[in-house]
Protein backbone atom coordinates (compact mmCIF):
# COMPACT_ATOMS: atom_id res chain seq x y z
CA UNK A 1 0.00 0.00 0.00
CA UNK A 2 1.21 3.49 -0.79
CA UNK A 3 1.87 5.79 2.17
CA UNK A 4 2.93 9.38 2.78
CA UNK A 5 4.19 11.24 5.82
CA UNK A 6 2.55 14.56 6.69
CA UNK A 7 2.90 16.93 9.63
CA UNK A 8 0.93 15.88 12.70
CA UNK A 9 -1.54 18.83 12.66
CA UNK A 10 -2.46 17.99 9.06
CA UNK A 11 -2.91 14.29 9.80
CA UNK A 12 -5.22 15.19 12.72
CA UNK A 13 -7.26 17.56 10.53
CA UNK A 14 -7.72 14.95 7.80
CA UNK A 15 -9.42 12.53 10.19
CA UNK A 16 -11.07 14.98 12.60
CA UNK A 17 -11.86 18.23 10.76
CA UNK A 18 -12.83 17.17 7.22
CA UNK A 19 -9.63 18.56 5.68
CA UNK A 20 -9.69 17.45 2.03
CA UNK A 21 -6.59 18.80 0.22
CA UNK A 22 -2.97 17.75 0.69
CA UNK A 23 -0.26 19.76 -1.07
CA UNK A 24 2.54 17.46 -2.23
CA UNK A 25 5.73 17.60 -4.25
CA UNK A 26 4.74 14.46 -6.18
CA UNK A 27 2.00 13.65 -8.64
CA UNK A 28 -0.20 10.62 -8.06
CA UNK A 29 -2.87 8.93 -10.11
CA UNK A 30 -6.50 9.25 -9.07
CA UNK A 31 -8.53 6.74 -7.08
CA UNK A 32 -5.60 5.42 -5.10
CA UNK A 33 -5.84 4.40 -1.47
CA UNK A 34 -3.05 6.01 0.56
CA UNK A 35 -2.01 5.48 4.18
CA UNK A 36 -1.37 8.65 6.18
CA UNK A 37 1.62 8.69 8.54
CA UNK A 38 1.94 11.50 11.10
CA UNK A 39 5.49 12.82 11.37
CA UNK A 40 7.35 11.89 14.55
CA UNK A 41 8.03 15.48 15.63
CA UNK A 42 5.66 18.35 16.20
CA UNK A 43 6.15 21.70 17.94
CA UNK A 44 3.75 24.26 19.34
CA UNK A 45 4.62 26.54 16.41
CA UNK A 46 3.66 23.77 13.92
CA UNK A 47 0.14 23.79 15.39
CA UNK A 48 0.03 27.59 15.51
CA UNK A 49 1.16 27.87 11.87
CA UNK A 50 -1.42 25.29 10.79
CA UNK A 51 -4.14 27.28 12.57
CA UNK A 52 -2.99 30.52 10.87
CA UNK A 53 -3.04 28.88 7.42
CA UNK A 54 -6.30 26.92 7.77
CA UNK A 55 -8.31 28.27 10.72
CA UNK A 56 -8.41 24.73 12.15
CA UNK A 57 -7.52 24.41 15.83
CA UNK A 58 -5.87 21.10 16.63
CA UNK A 59 -5.14 19.55 20.02
CA UNK A 60 -1.87 20.73 21.62
CA UNK A 61 1.27 19.50 19.87
CA UNK A 62 2.07 17.05 22.68
CA UNK A 63 -1.38 15.41 22.39
CA UNK A 64 -1.20 14.55 18.68
CA UNK A 65 -0.33 11.02 17.54
CA UNK A 66 3.30 11.20 16.40
CA UNK A 67 5.35 8.79 14.32
CA UNK A 68 2.31 6.63 13.60
CA UNK A 69 0.30 5.51 10.59
CA UNK A 70 -3.12 6.83 11.60
CA UNK A 71 -5.50 6.07 8.73
CA UNK A 72 -6.33 5.71 5.06
CA UNK A 73 -7.70 8.13 2.46
CA UNK A 74 -8.69 7.90 -1.21
CA UNK A 75 -7.01 10.31 -3.62
CA UNK A 76 -9.82 11.33 -6.01
CA UNK A 77 -8.05 14.11 -7.93
CA UNK A 78 -4.57 15.58 -8.36
CA UNK A 79 -4.00 19.03 -9.84
CA UNK A 80 -0.65 20.64 -10.55
CA UNK A 81 -0.44 24.10 -8.96
CA UNK A 82 3.05 25.02 -10.16
CA UNK A 83 6.18 23.38 -11.57
CA UNK A 84 6.89 21.36 -8.43
CA UNK A 85 3.65 21.07 -6.44
CA UNK A 86 0.35 19.22 -6.70
CA UNK A 87 -2.86 19.47 -4.70
CA UNK A 88 -4.27 16.03 -3.94
CA UNK A 89 -8.02 16.05 -3.37
CA UNK A 90 -8.79 13.34 -0.81
CA UNK A 91 -11.99 11.72 0.40
CA UNK A 92 -13.26 8.88 2.56
CA UNK A 93 -10.84 9.19 5.52
CA UNK A 94 -10.80 5.97 7.60
CA UNK A 95 -9.03 5.71 10.93
CA UNK A 96 -7.18 2.47 11.64
CA UNK A 97 -5.48 0.80 14.56
CA UNK A 98 -2.52 3.20 14.70
CA UNK A 99 0.99 1.77 14.57
CA UNK A 100 4.45 3.26 14.84
CA UNK A 101 6.51 3.59 11.69
CA UNK A 102 9.60 5.62 10.86
CA UNK A 103 8.04 7.22 7.78
CA UNK A 104 10.06 8.82 4.99
CA UNK A 105 9.98 11.48 2.29
CA UNK A 106 7.93 11.06 -0.86
CA UNK A 107 5.53 8.25 -1.60
CA UNK A 108 6.59 4.91 -0.15
CA UNK A 109 5.18 1.43 0.38
CA UNK A 110 4.01 -0.31 3.53
CA UNK A 111 2.74 -3.91 3.63
CA UNK A 112 -1.04 -4.23 3.25
CA UNK A 113 -1.21 -6.71 6.13
CA UNK A 114 -0.05 -4.01 8.58
CA UNK A 115 -3.43 -2.30 8.20
CA UNK A 116 -5.93 -3.23 10.92
CA UNK A 117 -9.31 -1.49 10.76
CA UNK A 118 -10.16 -2.22 14.41
CA UNK A 119 -9.93 1.28 15.95
CA UNK A 120 -10.98 -0.05 19.36
CA UNK A 121 -7.31 -0.98 19.79
CA UNK A 122 -6.33 2.71 19.83
CA UNK A 123 -5.71 4.50 23.09
CA UNK A 124 -8.26 7.09 24.20
CA UNK A 125 -5.77 9.87 25.03
CA UNK A 126 -2.03 10.25 24.75
CA UNK A 127 0.55 12.84 25.63
CA UNK A 128 4.30 12.92 25.06
CA UNK A 129 7.28 14.91 26.24
CA UNK A 130 10.91 14.68 27.25
CA UNK A 131 12.19 14.10 30.76
CA UNK A 132 15.75 15.17 31.53
CA UNK A 133 15.88 14.77 35.32
CA UNK A 134 15.64 12.01 37.96
CA UNK A 135 16.37 8.35 37.33
CA UNK A 136 14.36 7.64 34.18
CA UNK A 137 15.21 10.02 31.36
CA UNK A 138 14.29 10.39 27.72
CA UNK A 139 11.28 10.67 25.46
CA UNK A 140 8.09 9.66 27.26
CA UNK A 141 4.55 8.86 26.19
CA UNK A 142 1.54 8.32 28.45
CA UNK A 143 -1.49 6.61 26.98
CA UNK A 144 -4.96 6.17 28.47
CA UNK A 145 -6.96 2.97 27.89
CA UNK A 146 -10.31 1.55 28.97
CA UNK A 147 -9.87 -0.17 32.34
CA UNK A 148 -9.73 -3.93 31.70
CA UNK A 149 -12.05 -4.85 34.60
CA UNK A 150 -14.26 -1.82 35.34
CA UNK A 151 -16.69 -0.46 32.75
CA UNK A 152 -16.54 3.28 31.97
CA UNK A 153 -13.24 3.65 33.83
CA UNK A 154 -9.73 4.24 32.55
CA UNK A 155 -6.12 3.32 33.24
CA UNK A 156 -2.82 4.78 32.07
CA UNK A 157 0.36 3.27 30.67
CA UNK A 158 3.77 4.96 30.78
CA UNK A 159 6.58 4.47 28.29
CA UNK A 160 9.90 6.25 28.73
CA UNK A 161 13.26 5.95 27.02
CA UNK A 162 12.23 2.79 25.16
CA UNK A 163 10.91 1.01 28.29
CA UNK A 164 7.56 0.76 30.04
CA UNK A 165 6.49 1.16 33.65
CA UNK A 166 5.33 -2.22 34.96
CA UNK A 167 3.80 -3.37 38.25
CA UNK A 168 0.28 -2.36 37.29
CA UNK A 169 -3.08 -4.13 37.35
CA UNK A 170 -2.77 -7.91 37.85
CA UNK A 171 -3.00 -9.56 34.45
CA UNK A 172 -2.38 -6.19 32.75
CA UNK A 173 1.04 -5.32 34.10
CA UNK A 174 1.55 -2.08 32.11
CA UNK A 175 -1.85 -0.53 32.98
CA UNK A 176 -2.11 1.53 36.18
CA UNK A 177 -4.99 2.89 38.25
CA UNK A 178 -8.75 3.05 37.81
CA UNK A 179 -10.24 6.49 37.08
CA UNK A 180 -13.73 7.60 36.05
CA UNK A 181 -12.33 10.29 33.72
CA UNK A 182 -9.68 9.73 31.01
CA UNK A 183 -8.15 13.17 31.56
CA UNK A 184 -7.70 12.39 35.27
CA UNK A 185 -5.95 9.12 34.35
CA UNK A 186 -3.62 11.04 32.03
CA UNK A 187 -2.76 13.68 34.64
CA UNK A 188 -2.07 11.04 37.32
CA UNK A 189 0.19 9.25 34.85
CA UNK A 190 2.18 12.43 34.22
CA UNK A 191 2.47 13.08 37.95
CA UNK A 192 3.63 9.50 38.52
CA UNK A 193 6.25 9.87 35.79
CA UNK A 194 7.78 12.91 37.46
CA UNK A 195 7.81 11.58 41.04
CA UNK A 196 11.37 11.25 42.37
Amino acid sequence: MKAITVKAPLSWAIFNANFTVIRRYESIGFLKQVAIHASKQCTRSDCENFFRMTGIKTPPHNRLPLGQVVGLVDVIDSQQVDANRWDWKIANPRSINRFHHKGQLGIYEIPDDWIDHDCSKNCILEECGYKSSCNSRGQWRITVWPHPNTANHYSFAVGIGGGVMSGGIPGHDTLHGCYSDPEKALQVGIKELYQP
